[in-house]
């Protein structure tokens, strides 16, 4: 039987309306919209059929819902017998992995969720009102280690490398001001193009240093299990087999870069994996999958449709 790596988005992958027709065909699904709604206090389905994306933008509302959408299109997947062989998620979308191999429970992984959206919202307007308008940036054409020293060239105090999407596209987290200063300089080190994202905060620098401490003291209260299948983490892009580990990784996430590079050389030359699916929306991680270089095809799986069309190749297969 086929086995897939399982890559869950993150923050910026959110749209209007995503998990419904997930919501309409599964009662396990429906199931999970009532409790995550009950956990955080929140109508979750409301938002998502009527709010619209500046609502959805928002980071404590982005982190809920993208975690439900990915969430539900995984228990739909594993509701059609879709073996998933182990788990790695982008950013936000780790913690849906921890759900997945069973580090957390679902009831646990709203918890945290919502906490986590709150600290980063609380930290990302503190950083606002000490520094002004921020954001971050995708740098597509030059490398993790390039960029980084490009910053340091420039002397750069307020811009930090945030994501190593893919050998040749970073995200950049800090000040507008100052990814609007150095974007000549990276322009003329290679970048092809450098795109503001659709995210709310300088999430991955040490503008989060605050929000990871105070995440680590409410993280101290809950229970991490061993992970009971393969699962990667963000700060160190290795294989984290102990559930301590994943509670210290799960803080020290928010002010440290994301090694989605190294996570994916990873599954494809450690776990040997040559499938991927994207359970959620959007196909951010299809893409970064398609331009890694590396011998894996991966499928984004966020609609019914697309499980739909998973389900028949694998019948035709």
């Amino acid at each position: 039987m086929v086995s897939y790596a399982a890559c869950y988005p993150g923050q910026g992958a959110q749209k209007p309306g995503m998990a419904l027709d997930l919501y309409d065909r599964s009662a396990q699904v429906r199931n999970l919209f009532g409790l995550a709604s009950d956990i955080c206090g929140k109508d979750l389905y409301a938002l998502l059929a009527n709010g619209d994306e500046q609502q959805l933008q928002q980071t404590e509302n982005t982190q809920l819902a993208v975690t439900l959408a990915n969430r539900s299109a995984t228990l739909l997947l594993q509701e059609y017998g879709v073996r998933l062989g182990c788990h790695a998620g982008f950013s936000l979308g780790e913690l849906s992995a921890y759900a997945a191999a069973s580090v957390v429970s679902d009831e646990e992984l709203f918890r945290i969720v919502a906490e986590r959206g709150r600290l980063m919202a609380k930290a990302s307007q503190t950083a606002v009102g000490m520094y002004g308008e921020l954001g971050m940036a995708a740098v597509v054409g030059i490398g993790f280690d390039e960029v980084s020293h490009i910053l340091e060239s420039v002397g750069a105090k307020n811009l930090f490398c945030a994501n190593d999407n893919g050998p040749k596209q970073v995200v950049v987290s800090g000040t507008a001001g100052e990814i609007a200063a150095h974007t000549d300089a990276l322009k003329a080190a290679g970048a092809r193009r450098i795109i503001p994202l659709r995210v709310s905060g300088p999430f991955h620098t040490p503008f989060m240093a605050e929000a990871e401490a105070q995440f680590a003291d409410f993280l101290s209260a809950i229970s991490f299990s061993d992970p009971q299948a393969p699962l990667y983490a963000n700060v160190t892009g290795d294989l984290v087999l102990r559930g301590d580990e994943v509670r210290s990784l799960c803080s020290r996430q928010l002010s440290s870069p994301v090694r989605w590079t190294r996570i994916m050389r990873s599954i494809a030359e450690g776990q040997a994996f040559t499938q991927a699916v994207e359970p959620g929306p959007g196909t951010v991680l299809t893409g970064l999958w398609r331009s890694s270089g590396l011998d894996v095809v991966c499928k984004s799986v966020g609609t019914y449709e697309e499980i739909e069309k998973l389900l028949e190749e694998r019948q035709d297969g």
